[in-house]
Formats: structure tokens, sequence, C-alpha cells
């Protein structure tokens, strides 16, 4: 089956580089959307920016990874070069933490709320440009957590950091390293991360692995750029790809930038898909959390493909969030 055939249909019109997607069970759908925060989706079809446009040191925000509270508000990691954690509410969008940074915060990459009130976070590189870490030397990528207002480095020494999922159920941590190709996992429970990392596992040529889910069943699901390919890897390590795009020519021609120390933005920024568009995320959505809707950093609309296990029910699954903001 084509990857064609395998789209069930998309979500949403003329997103901003919408790179993480949430979804809740009354059917709203609300993902990343530049400077605007976050964009709204609604069952009807009608689309809401939910900040104005902001900036932070200079420059504009992008916004990378979102999160959503239960009181209704919404965490927003800022990729940008002004970086930082942004609180979005009705009252706008402004810096919550610095996330290490002190007065002059790191992009952050990703941020996700868990069921002990820690907000993790991610930092890819701390190099300016980030396109600087684009190899598998650079090692200075990093885990946080916030908890009790307080900010701690929990994981270091990480080759671009990107998504993480805690599993509680199943004792583990699990982080994207982009750069590395590969999903590290390190023991975890309710007082935090133990011992330290180990290989989970190791993407195929080409395959950057970015954004990580878990399903009903303990397996990780990993979106991979470039190859525009979404893996399922069961916790024994048994690795499957569900839906792909891979354009051989295409990956083969990153894949030597990579290993000649050569990648930079333009292997980023462009892509020959036609479906998946830099395929960044997945997450899961419909009324028994059985389809996926797909993060993508190269396309304004969200694709849709049926889930091979359903989901667990997120945190936010039954969050009412009031309504605000522009349509567009």
């Amino acid at each position: 089956m084509t990857i064609a055939d395998q789209i069930i249909g998309h979500v949403g019109q003329n997103l901003s580089r919408p790179e993480c997607v949430l979804a809740t069970c009354n059917g709203d759908f609300f993902c990343a959307h530049g400077d605007r925060g976050v964009a709204r989706i609604r069952p009807d079809g009608t689309q809401l920016a939910l900040a104005p446009p902001t900036m932070a040191g200079g420059v504009p925000v992008l916004a990378n990874g979102i999160a959503l509270q239960q009181d209704g508000s919404f965490l927003v990691s800022n990729i940008a070069d002004g970086g930082g954690l942004f609180m979005l509410d009705a009252d706008g969008m402004r810096p919550f933490h610095d996330c290490g940074g002190n007065d002059s915060p790191p992009p952050v990459n990703f941020v996700y709320p868990d069921q002990l009130d820690r907000i993790w976070i991610t930092v890819s590189s701390t190099h300016s440009p980030r396109s600087l870490a684009y190899n598998r030397q650079t090692a200075n990528g990093y885990v946080g957590v916030i908890e009790n207002g307080k900010f701690r480095i929990v994981l270091d020494g990480l080759a671009y950091t990107n998504e993480l999922r805690p599993d509680y159920e199943n004792g583990w941590l699990y982080v994207a390293e982009t750069m590395r190709q590969k999903i590290s996992r390190i023991r975890l429970d309710e007082k935090g991360v133990h011992g330290t990392p180990e290989l989970f596992a190791q993407m195929p040529r080409g395959a950057f692995v970015d954004g990580l889910e878990v399903d009903s069943e303990g397996a990780v699901l990993a979106a991979c750029i470039i190859s525009n390919e979404i893996f399922r890897i069961t916790p024994d390590g048994a690795m499957e790809v569900i839906a792909s795009e891979r354009l051989d020519a295409w990956v083969d021609e990153v894949a030597q930038a990579f290993e000649a120390d050569e990648m930079g933005r333009p292997h980023l920024d462009k892509s020959p898909t036609k479906h998946l568009r830099n395929t960044a995320s997945v997450t899961f959505c419909g009324a028994e959390l059985d389809t996926l809707v797909c993060g993508v950093l190269l396309d304004d609309k969200l694709p849709l493909l049926k889930a091979p296990v359903s989901g667990r029910e997120p945190l936010h699954w039954h969050v009412d969030v009031p309504l605000w903001g522009e349509p567009f």
C-alpha cells in the first residue's frame, strides 16, 4: 500500500510549521503555529490563531513543541534564537521559564507535562546557530525538568535532543537523539531517572528520529524527518515501518552530506515528498484513539493515518479549552 493510499484525510489549512500536534476528546486539534504560538482547529473546520505575533530576544517566537495544561492554557517551546518556554492563554503569550539559560534562554525544542506535575523540556543544542550541531560528534543537548517551579538538568551529553516520552507504566523515559539517529531510554520512576541511558532503537540510514509517542501496548512510535517514515518499536526492540514516503535518491543525498559533516539547513528546509512533508511527530486522535495525526515541518495541513494499535489517553484528553483567538 502506498502512502497516498494510507492517508485517510487531512486536518487544517494555512498552518505555519505545524511541528507538534495535540488532540482532545471533543474533536479539537491544536498545533504549533509559528510566532502565533498555537493554532486551534475545531471539529467544524474553523481555525483560530491563539496568540498575537510574538517576539523574544529581538526575533519572532517560533513555536515547536506545545503542551496543553489542565486549566486550558498552553506551554510553548520557542526554538528560535530568543529561546525559552512560554505560557499561552487568552491574555496572550509570555515567558514562563528560561530553562537554565538565565539571561539568555536556550532554544527549547519540546515540552511535556506528566502526571506527577513535572514539566519535561528538551534543548537540542547550546550552539548558535543550531545547525552547528547537525553531526554525530556534537552532544551538548539536554533534558530538563521543572518541578515546583525549580529547573534542573536530569540528562545531558545528548546528540540533538528532540521529543521525549515518560512511560511510568513500564518504567522508562524515551528520548530521541536526532543526530545520532537513535532513541535512547533510561529507567524512570516517581523519584525521577536512574542509571545511565541505553540504546533502545538505532534507526536506519537517513532516518532522523524527531517525534515520539507510546501506544496502548507500550510500543514507541517514531516519526523520522528526511526519510519521512513512521516506525513502531515494541518494548523488546522489534521494529516495523507503519508508514513511509522514503525517496531513496533524496535520502541518499542527505545521508552523504551528513556523513561528510556537511549537513545544513537546506537539507531540512526542503523535501521532494508530496504526502509526508518532513514528518516530525505523531499523535493519537479520534474517539477510539485509533487514528494518527502527523505533525509536519514543510506542509500547511496535517495528514491522518489509521493507527495499527490504539493509543493511550493523554493527560489533556478531557481538557475543555476556553474559546479565544483570531480566525484565519
